[in-house]
């Protein structure tokens, strides 16, 4: 089952290097602007868009013993320190 898509802005060149790095110890090798990967039962997508400095990041699949509330927490965990400050999007 899908989780809900978390939108964040402000996301700059710097703040999304800082967000790859914060995937890895998940063991998520983020190469690209966008793209899905899985890891031991979690699929997750991501999108970067430098231009308007957005980032949108969605578990598309996930064990069914992991709620979603759980998932985007970690998910806001890791990307807050980044950030400094999040600062969600409406979401869609």
């Amino acid at each position: 089952m899908a989780c809900a898509m978390q939108s964040f802005n402000n996301v700059t060149p710097s703040v999304w290097e800082c967000c790859k790095k914060g995937v890895s110890q998940f063991g998520i090798t983020v190469t690209a602007n966008s793209g899905t990967q899985s890891k031991d039962g979690f699929t997750i997508a991501w999108n970067y868009d430098p231009a308007a400095q957005t980032l949108s990041i969605q578990c598309t699949d996930s064990p069914w013993w992991a709620p979603c509330s759980t998932i985007n927490g970690r998910i806001h965990d890791m990307i807050q320190p980044c950030l400094g400050q999040i600062t969600p999007m409406v979401q869609g």
